[in-house]
């Protein structure tokens, strides 16, 4: 990080925390309409105290920013996990909690994007005020993690090893974003907390549950376990009920376990099952544990797979970005070299975003993106490959095809697009220059792609062209 961005965060740092009474009340209004049960923290349950906490964390969150910040963050952490026991004792869920400090957090970040405006340090800036925000946001929730377990063991003291074993479940999955590892902490850490033996964990992929880890199984015997579960040997003996999504059974015949649905936000994203070939009466309470950790791996599944779909596709389009395209088209490449296959690739350059932006704002420009973005998924085949490759540049790789078949597809593009130009459809005239280029034996994907980009060249000139010709106002070029 340069020291100009560092500086520049420390003004901006300094002028949000001088006023943070309107942020605190948009926040406050924002934490009752998203968990009103925080508000059950409060002595007379109404927004005001909400709203003077809301001011009051805001701006302790905005000078947390500065590099040479002397807040007493030890003390506030003591203070968060004090609060969360509070929390705890009033029913309110762990969950909820955690969300509302997810609104501060977003409203800090969406804040100092809007002081930095087009600032050219505005992407180093805020990379770096993510990175000291969440170096806060990790404390406090593990703070709040902390002070819910103090309630729940003075509570619960017969149940100690279960929530030591919860706790260092949550606290290492929400470190891993591989999948192998949530499955394998998952697993290890149950089955040491209810001493049983073995158990197996299942990830779906597409309609189906693949396995994704085994401890303590002979190969084969996880089979016992499928995602029906429901072999000769097993029957269900109780399903557990509770606050957890993840829906619990306790099964019985040769092995005594417990096996559990991975679901979050209403989507099953895998199964558990934990056993012993020994004699076990399970209680309510083992099946609440099990369902508490299922939970919490579903969870982590869920943030591992959206943190690899965001790695790989573009955040506006939803199409693969360029690292993700330039893979496909390189093993596209190998394809058609391997099997002597036919291969297209198609470039294609949105005309006039530059005008758009400069004329009625970004936000119209993101939407003609969008557009032609969407435009050009519905024109493709499945296996054909859209990426956007940077600002106002598209890319299409499509195997088996021609120059012809390129072609065609830009044709029912550009007529998509004209159709929704005439019907007034669009906040602004969408138009595009398009290059197309077909492999040949001894291209590689780079030179497939100087070949498309001086063919989407020729295009734009002569676009420019026709339209000074016709007296148009003519989309300006590199060399205007």
């Amino acid at each position: 990080m340069t020291q100009r961005a560092s500086d520049l965060l420390a003004e901006v740092a300094d002028r949000l925390s001088t006023d943070a009474t309107q942020s605190g009340i948009v926040v406050a209004e924002a934490v009752r309409a998203i968990e009103p049960e925080l508000l059950k923290g409060y002595k007379d349950g109404t927004i005001d105290e909400l709203v003077n906490m809301s001011i009051s964390f805001l701006r302790a969150l905005f000078r947390s920013l500065r590099p040479d910040s002397k807040l007493p963050w030890p003390e506030y952490y003591t203070q968060a996990r004090e609060y969360a026991r509070r929390y705890a004792e009033k029913g309110v869920p762990l969950e909820s909690l955690m969300e509302g400090l997810a609104i501060f957090r977003r409203t800090v970040v969406a804040r100092v994007t809007d002081e930095l405006g087009e600032s050219p340090y505005a992407d180093e800036v805020l990379l770096l005020a993510q990175s000291r925000l969440g170096d806060v946001i990790e404390h406090l929730n593990s703070m709040f993690i902390r002070g819910y377990l103090d309630w729940t063991e003075s509570k619960y003291s017969a149940r100690q090893s279960e929530l030591r074993g919860l706790y260092h479940i949550a606290s290492a999955l929400g470190r891993s974003l591989d999948v192998s590892e949530i499955a394998e902490v998952g697993l290890r850490e149950t089955l040491k907390v209810l001493g049983l033996q073995a158990g197996a964990v299942w990830v779906r992929d597409g309609a189906r549950l693949k396995l994704a880890k085994t401890i303590g199984m002979q190969p084969g015997e996880e089979d016992e376990f499928s995602d029906s579960g429901r072999s000769g040997l097993m029957r269900v003996l109780e399903v557990s009920t509770g606050p957890a999504e993840s829906r619990v059974d306790r099964i019985a015949g040769e092995w005594s376990a417990i096996r559990a649905e991975l679901r979050t936000k209403g989507v099953l994203l895998g199964a558990m099952t934990v056993a012993t070939r020994l004699p076990r009466t399970f209680e309510s309470s083992d099946l609440e544990f099990v369902a508490a950790v299922a939970d919490q791996i579903a969870v982590a599944l869920d943030r591992a797979r959206q943190h690899t779909k965001e790695a790989r596709t573009d955040y506006l389009t939803g199409l693969a970005n360029r690292p993700e395209f330039e893979r496909a088209i390189d093993r596209a490449v190998a394809s058609a070299d391997r099997h002597k296959r036919r291969l297209a690739l198609m470039m294609i350059d949105l005309d006039n975003l530059k005008d758009i932006n400069d004329t009625y704002g970004h936000h119209v420009g993101d939407e003609a993106i969008r557009v032609l973005a969407a435009e050009l998924q519905r024109a493709v085949r499945a296996t054909d490959t859209c990426g956007r490759l940077g600002g106002d540049e598209f890319g299409v790789a499509m195997p088996d095809a021609d120059e012809r078949d390129a072609r065609e597809v830009g044709n029912r593009v550009r007529e998509a697009l004209e159709h929704l130009n005439r019907t007034a459809k669009l906040p602004v005239p969408v138009e595009f220059s398009i290059g197309i280029t077909a492999w040949r034996q001894g291209l590689d994907w780079q030179a497939m792609y100087q070949s498309a980009d001086k063919a989407l060249y020729v295009d734009k000139r002569r676009r420019h062209a026709a339209k000074k010709r016709l007296g148009e106002t003519p989309v300006k070029t590199p060399s205007d």
